[in-house]
């Protein structure tokens, strides 16, 4: 109250004035004693304006003396506002931090040296609790995250074959379940949050064997559990979720095939509705799509994870070489994000 003559110190308030006659704070002169006067209007949604209320009937204050010094109210509680999100309109993406940027060539050839990232912040990281996937290809876009499984943020990028790909000493294998998995993607049913998942990362060779035991996963097709063969140089790198969620199964993106440059890479969102392979494997895919491109993510924590026990290998199941799968058809037109 009182901001227009400038002779005295206004009025503030909130809540109730405890001292003196008037509830409202009138006549409490009381500006001086705050050191912070903030004042903030916000507005939420909608394109009409309101209708004007009728303008109240004015009633004169009744005169009283003016009341004693407020006395100056505790600090209020220091709270800080929500993280930006790192991908608009994605709210699972609030807080997490780019790592990686990659825009994936068609026949991307990473035997002899790591990818030409356009973002490579890994060195900046010091340690991080879950790791976050956003795959775009062209309209169509997938973004999972999950608890971490590694602790070292040279081996949540493609796992090459090069030694630049894992931590200089041994390349970057991993194979093994990940929890609290989180999608939102534009591609039908794929989105739920709490997810258990798998992810199979490996510069090598793969077998059709489930070597992790997956749920709903075979031992006769490439798909969410598969037997890493340890050599060669073909290369995956998918996510893959078999529990929880929304009852969605099978894989949430797969890149394969990116070390030899000889043919297209294998890249798909979702199972693979074409082919033999839900994980996309021999789709030699990636001139389909004008966009592809893959960031990578960290968020927050200090601790390394614990390290999982290894899970009991299961032979895989001899089966003839997969015939080449045919180029699939795009994925359905959809719009992405704002």
């Amino acid at each position: 109250n009182r901001f227009n003559d400038g002779e005295a110190e206004a009025d503030l308030g909130i809540g109730n004035n405890p001292n003196g006659d008037h509830p409202d704070w009138s006549l409490s002169n009381n500006a001086g004693a705050y050191n912070i006067r903030k004042l903030d209007v916000y507005v939420l949604g909608g394109s009409a304006p309101p209708p004007t209320p009728a303008p109240p009937t004015p009633v004169p204050p009744t005169p009283v003396p003016p009341s004693p010094t407020a006395p100056v109210p505790a600090p209020l509680p220091t709270t800080s506002g929500p993280a930006p999100l790192a991908i608009p309109n994605i709210p699972d993406s609030e807080g997490f931090q780019l790592v990686y940027e990659l825009d994936i060539p068609t026949n991307p050839n990473y035997q002899f040296g790591k990818p030409v990232y356009s973002v490579d912040n890994h060195l900046d990281i010091t340690g991080f609790d879950r790791v976050a996937y956003y795959l775009e290809l062209d309209s169509s876009y997938v973004w999972v995250s999950m608890d971490t499984f590694t602790d070292k943020s040279s081996k949540i990028g493609v796992p090459c074959l090069s030694l630049e790909c894992g931590d200089g000493v041994v390349r970057t294998e991993i194979q093994q379940i990940v929890t609290n998995v989180n999608i939102d993607s534009n591609v039908h049913d794929l989105s739920g949050s709490g997810y258990s998942g798998n992810v199979e990362f490996w510069p090598f060779n793969y077998s059709p064997g489930n070597y992790l035991n997956i749920p709903g996963a075979s031992s006769g097709t490439f798909d969410s559990g598969d037997t890493n063969s340890g050599s060669g140089n073909f290369g995956s790198m998918q996510v893959h979720v078999h529990g929880g969620g929304t009852g969605y199964t099978g894989t949430v993106f797969a890149f394969n095939r990116f070390n030899d440059g000889e043919a297209e890479a294998d890249l798909g969102i979702g199972n693979n509705p074409n082919g033999d392979h839900p994980d996309w494997s021999l789709s030699n895919n990636a001139g389909a799509y004008n966009i592809r491109k893959l960031d990578v993510y960290v968020l927050g924590g200090s601790a390394p994870p614990p390290t999982p026990a290894p899970p009991t290998p299961v032979p895989p199941t001899p089966v003839p070489p997969s015939p080449t799968a045919p180029v699939p058809a795009p994925l359905p037109t959809t719009s992405g994000p704002a």
